[in-house]
């Protein structure tokens, strides 16, 4: 008995450490997926880096090859220079053509500068806007930075606070176990010292000594159960509270990530946002090398016109130098429509890049929230089924029934009374599954109640339910009343007389012994048939004892 209760214990045990391991290994698995999208996120930036840097690169590259153009350009316009001057009498034929086309020239021109200082102001208002918007975001940051310090400080103050009482509470829960495991034992020795004490095989062979002997039994049986339903109780409810404490530790530790990711982002988006700055200065650079190299070449068009006075000679190195400038602005315009379509992929990748980040973003704090609800609900629902749900009711195992047989050869009535009585079945009630389900002071009641029956000091007779008894002879309902299984049907009230037995011989009550076995045997048979069927009846016998129902001691 008590081996199978402390087995069923132990299981208990195990399951609840298996629940917290399974608990730890959810944390655990949940921070290692945080880690992996940690590492993707990592791994995507580093390829945004690597991108932007060989766009960068090409973009140098483009710069230099655009420098080198220049210099050969102002190279050629020298030598162009010294051409013209050589060869002022050529040029006067052209003089026509060339102020027709450099009227038209000049007006194109006019319509681009035009343009450009518009897209400059455009540029420049832009560029105050998105200051204003940098310092504005930047003093936001600074706030939120401040704020996410002292939330975080706070916190890991808290934490750190709450991680000590838990050691201090799991120290004490450890020694706890081990002087509940140090008491089990000794209880289980004291057990056993006061069996090997009462054992009923050392006080004779007496029924009302062995029913005395199983009636302690039963106290001290009760006893301890009770004893250790009562500290698992407690134990089970210590449990259900550190879960639930665990549970709530980990919700706002999951908020605390998620408070960690927002940070990050900010400073990505801060990096992000000082990158274009740096491009927006880039492109205002460019604008204004542009203006220069203009201004340049309208410089160079008034020293033709200027120029153009000279007799012309060779006109051959003209054409060709035309027709090399014609080329090198050909080149040029190419490469600035490779480099605008260059830049609009890098601002469109960037743009889905953004667009990608933030989805993640949106996505992981949905998930942290989501995890943080259902933490909290968890929570919430172990709350309510210990305040609402009925505790579970253990089933306390009975044991077997005994026999016990005695001589059958002796003559005297007082032999013959305890040898019918002792050759009848003495059997407790095992708990039904109602009073198992019902509530556990029905059951100490019953408990108790048996006790009361079993602890009197006159013999009791069993009765059997299949014979009815005489009305004179019918006991009264009182308080004390035990509950017995219905034994065999020919087991007999003996309310004879000792006057009656004295005359009998010695073989008819033989002979009369041995039907009776037989009978009881086969109606044992039956009944262990029908006991799995039907419920057992009940016989109220009184405490008091009667001549009727008492064999006659001498």
């Amino acid at each position: 008995m008590e081996a199978d209760i402390i087995a069923d214990l132990r299981c208990k045990l195990k399951e609840v450490e298996e629940e917290r391991l399974k608990a730890a290994q959810y944390g655990l698995q949940l921070v290692e997926s945080q880690n992996e999208l940690q590492n993707q996120l990592d791994k995507c930036r580093n390829e945004m880096m690597t991108m932007t840097e060989n766009y960068e690169q090409e973009k140098y590259t483009l710069q230099r090859e655009v420098e080198l153009k220049s210099r050969m350009l102002e190279s050629l316009s020298s030598e162009c220079e010294a051409v013209k001057q050589q060869q002022k009498t050529h040029l006067e034929q052209l003089k026509e053509q060339l102020s027709r086309s450099h009227g038209q020239e000049v007006n194109e021109l006019k319509t681009k500068l035009e343009k450009l200082k518009a897209e400059l102001d455009e540029a420049r208002l832009s560029e105050k806007q998105l200051k204003h918007k940098v310092d504005h975001q930047k003093e936001l940051l600074s706030c939120k930075s401040e704020e996410m310090r002292i939330m975080s400080e706070r916190v890991h103050e808290s934490m750190s606070s709450e991680m000590l009482a838990l050691q201090i509470e799991l120290t004490e829960m450890e020694s706890m176990k081990k002087a509940r495991v140090a008491n089990q034992d000794l209880q289980v020795q004291l057990d056993q010292a006061l069996q090997q004490a009462l054992d009923p095989s050392s006080k004779g062979n007496s029924l009302f000594a062995e029913v005395e002997d199983r009636r302690a039994a039963m106290e001290r049986q009760f006893i301890s159960m009770k004893v250790k339903y009562q500290s698992l109780k407690k134990q089970n409810a210590f449990n259900r509270e550190q879960m639930q404490r665990m549970k709530l530790q980990i919700a706002t530790l999951l908020q605390m990530k998620g408070s960690q990711t927002e940070f990050e982002q900010q400073e990505r988006l801060l990096a992000m946002l000082e990158q274009k700055n740096g491009e927006i200065k880039h492109l205002l650079g460019e604008i204004r090398n542009l203006e220069k190299f203009k201004s340049l070449y309208e410089s160079t068009e008034s020293r033709q016109s200027v120029n153009s006075d000279t007799p012309e000679d060779n006109t051959y190195y003209t054409d060709l130098l035309q027709i090399k400038l014609d080329n090198l602005n050909k080149e040029n315009e190419s490469t600035k429509g490779e480099l605008s379509i260059q830049r609009m992929k890098a601002l469109f990748e960037s743009q889905r890049a953004l667009d990608i980040e933030r989805k993640l973003f949106a996505n992981e704090r949905c998930l942290q929230l989501s995890q943080s609800e259902n933490m909290k609900l968890r929570a919430k629902l172990d709350e309510l089924k210990l305040k609402y749900e009925p505790e579970e009711k253990i089933e306390v195992p009975v044991a077997k029934k005994r026999r016990e047989v005695l001589p059958v050869d002796i003559t005297t009535p007082h032999s013959l009374c305890a040898k019918s009585a002792v050759e009848e079945e003495v059997c407790r009630l095992p708990p039904q599954k109602e009073e198992a389900q019902g509530c556990p002071s029905n059951s100490e009641n019953n408990n108790l109640q048996i006790e009361k029956t079993v602890s009197v000091n006159t013999p009791e007779v069993i009765l059997s339910p299949h014979k009815s008894l005489p009305m004179d002879t019918q006991p009264r309902k009182e308080k004390k009343c035990v509950k017995l299984i219905g034994v065999s049907a020919d087991s007999e009230v003996l309310s004879e007389r000792s006057g009656n037995t004295l005359d009998s011989p010695r073989l008819a009550a033989e002979s009369r012994l041995q039907t009776e076995v037989k009978e009881r045997k086969e109606t044992a048979s039956k009944l262990e048939k029908e006991t799995c069927k039907k419920s057992h009846p009940i016989v109220y016998v009184s405490s008091k004892s009667t001549p009727e129902t008492q064999c006659p001691q001498q």
